[in-house]
């Protein structure tokens, strides 16, 4: 057989989307009016189709056109090629147009003014036609936010409360515990979690992600989340660090940006804990720029990377449920 004649037997998108569309509407003639065709044509195209997969795929019956047990097999993958196929011709689309428009996005303040500022001046380069306005919020501000059309593009981290949005990882920080160079632990050579034991740990306030997840930290290891003193900003929090009245774990990139070996502070990170958070990118699932916010989330995660490839990491998307 030759290359052009095996070419001839190969299924065709049209053809596989011909029979996801006959599987849901469980009707050719239904089928084919979904489609603008006619009915003798749909049964033709199914048959060259079932021929070249060597299956049966519907079984008809007085209930209707049912799927045959080959049929329900194939359908969620058939599915799943269509909508990679589309967004191979999304990207595709979006990649020819020069990015450009007004949009509203969100940031969180820890992350913000120590990532943001730098990845808009690189995106401006790119795109100069791209205006972004861009206002700061605590993580359930931003969603609330988003939904309510507020923003129309945020920038935060996981965990995130609503699934009817599109979440796209970014990349991974580290966190790292922050304390004077007069603190006790600061003349250790290494910690570990049990190091904690005790210790008055200062936290962000609770509406905060980081605050969470510090709190959840100190529970484990019997230290003290000092709530009473809770800030709102990270640089608030490292001035009471200075001031020896506690330790903090504080965002890798804040630490990168913010703290000087003048600062008389020291940091560290726990042997046997790694303490990270993960951001992500989110927008209306229904959007109308959303292949434009695609691009622009992809643009965000390789700028950020490239200029902090020290400090983040990738996200392993195979392992995290958020993006299955």
């Amino acid at each position: 057989m030759t290359a052009d004649a095996k070419d001839r037997n190969k299924p065709s998108i049209r053809q596989l989307e011909y029979f996801v569309t006959i599987a849901l509407s469980s009707n050719f003639r239904k089928a084919a009016q979904v489609l603008n065709i006619s009915q003798p044509t749909l049964t033709s195209q199914i048959a060259v189709l079932e021929d070249a997969l060597k299956v049966k795929l519907f079984e008809r019956s007085r209930a209707g056109t049912l799927l045959s047990p080959a049929g329900r097999e194939l359908l969620p993958l058939v599915r799943q090629l269509l909508e990679q196929y589309q967004q191979v011709l999304d990207h595709a689309d979006s990649s020819r147009k020069e990015l450009s428009g007004t949009f509203k996005i969100g940031v969180s303040p820890t992350i913000g003014p120590y990532l943001f500022s730098k990845v808009l001046i690189e995106l401006h380069k790119r795109y100069p036609q791209l205006k972004l306005h861009v206002r700061e919020g605590v993580p359930q501000e931003l969603e609330q936010g988003l939904d309510r059309g507020d923003y129309d593009f945020i920038l935060t981290m996981l965990p995130m409360h609503s699934s009817e949005n599109r979440v796209r990882p970014l990349f991974i920080e580290p966190i790292s515990l922050v304390m004077s160079r007069d603190h006790p632990l600061a003349q250790k050579d290494e910690l570990v979690g049990k190091d904690l034991y005790n210790q008055e740990v200062l936290t962000m306030d609770e509406r905060h992600h980081l605050h969470r997840q510090i709190a959840t930290l100190c529970e484990r290891y019997t230290a003290h989340a000092q709530r009473r003193f809770a800030s709102n900003s990270l640089n608030t929090l490292k001035q009471m660090v200075i001031m020896n009245m506690g330790i903090a774990f504080m965002p890798g990139l804040y630490i990168h940006a913010r703290i000087m070996e003048e600062d008389q502070l020291k940091v560290m990170d726990l042997r046997d804990e790694k303490i990270r958070r993960t951001h992500v990118a989110s927008w209306r699932k229904n959007a109308p720029s959303r292949h434009l916010f695609q691009k622009i989330s992809y643009d965000i995660k390789t700028i950020a990377m490239e200029l902090f490839d020290d400090i983040l990491e990738e996200v392993n998307t195979e392992d995290n449920p958020d993006f299955k």
